[in-house]
């Protein structure tokens, strides 16, 4: 008796030792990201710069949609509209109405995250392929929305000089912005994931009948996600247009959000990390092949061909370490 009490008291040391020691790695680790992401900007020219703030922002749209895919296991084909209503909503304040473009970032986060809410109200109320293909038919409603409406959004000509100004529109201090509000709003999202609503999500995923059983309320949980990652979505639309300074509806569409799905299959929609990963990867492709060939999209098929057979899980899983 006396000896498994002992043997239980040594493995409950050697946990939390372990626990104690993951924590150090994921500060250490943590601690490097962000000094390599702040010395950036210092080291690399312009152009270098302003495509790491397309890449910081592809990062929270794909975070976003992995919280509907990987958390909830519903895949949407039309997340990318919430993208273009942040963006527009940003846009169209600002050089129709002159309200300041910092206040409009958060009016088009807000936007975004209503649209969800009621686009979200009628497609969780489906499943799989259904709810694939409503979250494709809404988002190409906004899309011809942002398209035809061209007293307003410009139409195919889009939506053209919304810069902030200075010294906002100086690349390297736009780059220190974003990467303070998207760093805060993906530890947001890591918080959400990891309590107890993130918990209730993943028991809805996996199978939604026990969930409901145990006395948890499907709809909402699946209901109060797409709302929220249609506001992150919106979020990173809405800092997008001030990056570029316009907007276009190919943005909003479908192209674009089979996009996003597929940099959180490459990175791997298991792990919270996975479609950081697959947004880098993705955008610095498309950033570098470009100027060596034409064909860099043949690439990016070898590139996915590769992951499906290396690495199915996604590119985080190759390291076989642990789920989130």
């Amino acid at each position: 008796m006396g000896g498994a009490v002992e043997v239980k008291r040594l493995w409950g040391v050697q946990t939390l030792a372990a626990a104690r020691l993951r924590a150090w790695e994921r500060l250490l680790i943590g601690m490097m990201a962000i000094g390599g992401l702040s010395a950036f900007p210092l080291l690399l020219p312009s152009p270098y710069v302003v495509q790491a703030v397309d890449v910081l922002l592809a990062c929270l749209l794909a975070a976003s949609l992995n919280l509907l895919v990987g958390y909830g296991g519903m895949l949407s084909l039309g997340h990318a509209a919430f993208f273009g209503v942040g963006g527009y909503v940003a846009g169209i304040l600002v050089k129709r109405l002159g309200i300041p473009w910092f206040a409009t970032v958060g009016v088009g986060t807000v936007v975004a995250a209503l649209a969800a809410a009621g686009i979200g109200y009628f497609c969780v109320r489906l499943a799989g392929a259904y709810f694939v293909m409503l979250t494709l038919a809404f988002g190409q409603l906004l899309y011809t929305v942002f398209w035809k409406w061209k007293e307003l959004t410009g139409g195919d000509d889009g939506l053209t000089d919304v810069f902030p100004p200075a010294p906002w529109t100086d690349p390297v201090v736009y780059y220190y912005l974003v990467l303070l509000v998207v760093g805060l709003a993906l530890w947001g999202l890591w918080r959400v994931c990891a309590s107890p609503f993130g918990a209730a999500l993943k028991a809805v995923r996996d199978s939604p009948h026990r969930a409901e059983a145990v006395g948890i309320p499907v709809r909402r949980v699946q209901w109060a996600a797409f709302t929220l990652s249609g506001g992150l979505a919106g979020l990173a639309g809405a800092l997008f247009v001030f990056h570029h300074g316009s907007m276009f509806p190919k943005v909003a569409g479908w192209q674009s959000s089979a996009e996003a799905a597929l940099m959180v299959v490459l990175g791997g929609p298991e792990r919270f990390v996975g479609p950081l990963v697959g947004a880098v990867v993705i955008k610095t492709l498309a950033f570098l092949v470009p100027r060596a060939t034409p064909y860099w999209q043949f690439f990016l098929g070898v590139l996915l061909v590769l992951a499906a057979f290396l690495a199915p899980r996604g590119l985080v899983e190759m390291r076989g370490g642990r789920r989130r």
